[in-house]
C-alpha cells in the first residue's frame, strides 16, 4: 500500500481483519490462506493470536451441579482455564468441587472433555487444592489435543459438580478460557 501522506507526516498501518489480502495472503476467520506469515511476524502485527470468554455463573451449591455454558465465538484451542469465587472453600478429601468443561458442539451432543479428569481440578485435600476467596485458580487442562479444539459456535459446559456437601457455597464464581486462534 502505498503512502499517501506527506513526506514527514505520520501515518497508521492498515489494519490486518478478516478478509484483507496481504501480498496473496487472506486472512479468514482468523486463519492465513495462500501464504505463510511466521509467528514472529504475527505476534509483531496486529493479527489476533488469540481471544478470551469470561462467563460469570451462579453460586456454585453445597451439593450437586453448577453449571454455566460460554459458545465460543471464533475457532481455536483452549489454552488456558480458570476459577475465581469471592468465597474460601477449604480442601477436603469428603466435600469437594470437581471441576470439568465439556465441549458439546453446536449441537449439544459433543462430550469432548476439555479439562484433565485428574484431582488437580478438584478441591480435594489429596491431589487438589482449596479455594481462595477472590483468588484466581488455574485448571489444568486435558492432555488430548483434540478436545482442546473449538468451532465458532460450540456450546461449552463449565460444571462444578459438589460430592458430598461443601462446607460453604463459592458465590459469584467467574470462569475465564483462554484460546489461541487455530
Amino acid at each position: 500500500m502505498p503512502n499517501t501522506k506527506a513526506i514527514g507526516v505520520a501515518f497508521a498501518d492498515p489494519e490486518l481483519v478478516s478478509g484483507t489480502t496481504v501480498t496473496g495472503a487472506v486472512i479468514v476467520g482468523g486463519s492465513i490462506t495462500g501464504t505463510t506469515i511466521d509467528a514472529t511476524a504475527r505476534i509483531s502485527s496486529n493479527i489476533p493470536a488469540g481471544f478470551a470468554a469470561t462467563q460469570q455463573g451462579a453460586t456454585v451449591a453445597t451439593t450437586g451441579n453448577s453449571d454455566v455454558f460460554v459458545i465460543a465465538p471464533a475457532n481455536g484451542v483452549l489454552s488456558a482455564a480458570r476459577f475465581s469465587g469471592t468465597d474460601a472453600l477449604t480442601a477436603s478429601d469428603a466435600n469437594f468441587i470437581t471441576f470439568s468443561i465439556t465441549n458439546l458442539g453446536q449441537a449439544g451432543a459433543g462430550s469432548a472433555a476439555m479439562l484433565a479428569a485428574t484431582d488437580a481440578n478438584t478441591t480435594k485435600a489429596t491431589g487438589g487444592t482449596g479455594l481462595s476467596a477472590n483468588a484466581a485458580r488455574s485448571l489444568a487442562l486435558s492432555g488430548t489435543a483434540a478436545n482442546l479444539v473449538v468451532s465458532a459456535g460450540d456450546r461449552l459446559r463449565i460444571r462444578a459438580a459438589a460430592t458430598g456437601t461443601l462446607a460453604n457455597t463459592v458465590t459469584f464464581p467467574v470462569y475465564s478460557l483462554v484460546f489461541t486462534v487455530a
